[in-house]
C-alpha cells in the first residue's frame, strides 16, 4: 500500500489487490457547513458534479461510456463522498474525469433548474418518512437548531440554489487540503499516485478545512414524547455520548454495544423481536453527530406496543449493567464483527470503502486490519467496565415519536419520558 500527501494537500492511498481486473476509487472531501442554505447547495453540487454539460466534458463522457467508467457523488453533514470504478486499463480515464470535476465547477443554469425541480419533489417524500422525522426530532431535542447536522435539506433553500451559488461553494470547499483519495485494485500503486498527482496538479486551495459545528453537551435522562398525529407506528430513538473511536476503550465499547443490541443474537433484539414481538426493528450502534460520537438505540414499534417496548429497553439496559456480558456472549460478538470486517475487505469495493472510512474517522489506513486484532485482545473485565460507564439507562436521552394521544398514558406509567410537551400535538 502506498500512502502519500501530494504538494497540494491531497492524500492519496493506493493498494494493489488484483483479484479482478478492476479499480475502485473512493474519496472524502471535508464539506461541513453551518446553514440550511449550505446543506441545500451542497446537495445540488453533489447531484451535478459529474453531470455538467461543458464542451470539455463531452470527450470524457464518451470515453467513460466506452471503457465502462462510473463516477458518482453524494453528501453527508460533514463530507462530500465520491465513488467510482473502472477496468484496470481505464484508470487514466477515471482519474482524468475525476480531476476535471474537482477543478471545474460550472453547471449551467438550466441544468440547475432541472435538478432543483426533481430534487424538491424527492426531498418532500423523503422528509415525510418516519425515520427522517424521528432523526430530526432527536437532533432538535438533544441539540436545538443545528443546521450543520442536516442530512436532508429543506425544499425552500433548494429552490433558491443557483448556478452561481453552486460554483461559489465548489470554489470554497472542493479543495485538496484535508481530502483523502483511495484507489484499490488491479493497479501499480506508485504509478497510480503519480497519475493522480499529474491530473490534479492544477487543483489548488489554500483555505483551512471547515471544522464542524461544536454541539452542546447532551444531558442524560431527557426523553421526550414528540407528537405525530394519527401515526400507526412509533419510533424510539435514544442516544448517549461516548468516547471517540480513537480512544483505547473503543474496541471493548464496540463489543458491549454489539452484545446489547447490535446484531441478530444480541440481548435486545432477542427480547423485543423474537420473544415478545414488540418491534419491527431494533438496533444498537454508533452514530457520528458532527464532532460527537454517540451510542444509539433505535426501535420501530406499533403504537399499541410502544410503551411496553420502551420499558423493555430500559429494563435490558439495567440488566446489562447488573449482569455484564459473559465470555460466551463476548466471543460470539467478537467473531461476528471480525467475520463481517473480513467479508468487507474481501472485495476491492469493500476494501476501498473501509480504508476511506477509517481515514475519515481519524485512523491510519491499517486500522481496517488491526482493529480485528484489537478486538481479540479485549477482556471481559474491559467490556464490563464500559457497560458500567456508558450503559446506565438514566444516561440516555432521546425521543419517542408517535401518536401522543395514544402513547402519553402508557409512557407516563412506564416512567422516564416527559409527556408534558405532547399535549399541543
Amino acid at each position: 500500500m502506498t500512502d502519500v500527501v501530494l504538494p497540494n494537500g491531497l492524500r492519496v492511498i493506493a493498494a494493489r489487490r488484483p483479484s479482478i481486473p478492476m479499480v475502485e476509487m473512493r474519496m472524502s472531501v471535508p464539506f461541513a457547513g453551518a446553514t440550511f442554505e449550505h446543506a441545500a447547495t451542497a446537495e445540488v453540487l453533489a447531484a451535478t458534479l459529474f453531470r455538467e454539460g461543458r464542451p470539455s466534458r463531452e470527450g470524457m463522457e464518451a470515453a467513460m461510456s466506452r471503457h465502462g467508467v462510473t463516477l458518482a457523488a453524494d453528501r453527508s453533514s460533514r463530507w462530500l463522498h465520491i465513488s467510482g470504478s473502472a477496468p484496470g486499463h481505464a484508470l487514466d480515464t477515471l482519474v482524468d474525469v475525476l480531476a476535471d470535476a474537482l477543478t471545474h465547477g460550472s453547471p449551467e443554469e438550466e441544468e440547475i433548474r432541472q435538478i432543483r425541480h426533481r430534487m424538491v419533489r424527492q426531498i418532500s417524500m423523503i422528509r415525510a418518512q418516519p425515520q427522517v422525522i424521528a432523526q430530526e426530532a432527536l437532533f432538535a431535542h438533544c441539540y436545538g437548531e443545528v443546521p450543520g447536522l442536516q442530512e436532508v435539506p429543506f425544499p425552500a433553500p433548494v429552490e433558491a440554489v443557483t448556478g452561481a451559488s453552486v460554483r461559489e461553494l465548489h470554489k470554497a470547499l472542493v479543495r485538496p487540503r484535508g481530502t483523502v483519495l483511495v484507489l484499490v485494485g488491479d493497479l501499480d500503486p506508485g504509478r497510480a499516485v503519480d497519475r493522480v498527482a499529474t491530473a490534479t496538479r492544477n487543483w489548488g486551495g489554500i483555505g483551512t478545512v471547515t471544522a464542524p459545528t461544536a454541539l452542546p453537551p447532551v444531558r442524560g435522562g431527557r426523553v421526550a414524547l414528540v407528537p405525530r398525529a394519527d401515526a400507526v407506528q412509533s419510533q424510539i430513538r435514544l442516544v448517549r455520548p461516548v468516547v471517540a473511536r480513537t480512544d483505547d476503550r473503543f474496541p471493548a465499547l464496540s463489543l458491549a454495544s454489539l452484545v446489547f443490541g447490535g446484531y441478530f443474537s444480541s440481548r435486545l433484539v432477542k427480547n423485543l423481536r423474537e420473544r415478545k414481538g414488540l418491534a419491527y426493528r431494533a438496533d444498537v450502534g454508533f452514530q457520528d453527530h458532527l464532532d460527537k460520537l454517540v451510542v444509539s438505540i433505535e426501535a420501530d414499534t406499533a403504537t399499541e406496543a410502544t410503551a411496553q417496548a420502551y420499558g423493555e429497553i430500559r429494563a435490558e439496559l439495567e440488566r446489562l449493567v447488573d449482569d455484564p456480558p459473559s465470555e460466551a456472549e463476548i466471543g460470539a460478538a467478537r467473531e461476528y464483527t471480525i467475520g463481517m470486517a473480513m467479508l468487507a475487505l474481501s472485495s476491492q469495493a469493500g476494501f476501498a470503502t473501509s480504508v476511506v472510512t477509517a481515514v475519515s474517522l481519524g485512523h491510519e489506513p491499517d486500522r481496517v486490519t488491526t482493529f480485528p486484532e484489537l478486538l481479540r485482545s479485549v477482556t471481559r473485565a474491559q467490556v464490563a467496565d464500559n457497560v458500567r460507564e456508558f450503559f446506565d439507562p438514566d444516561a440516555f436521552s432521546g425521543v419517542v415519536v408517535g401518536d401522543a394521544a395514544e402513547l402519553a398514558d402508557g409512557l407516563h406509567a412506564v416512567g422516564g419520558v416527559d409527556v408534558s410537551a405532547s399535549a399541543a400535538g
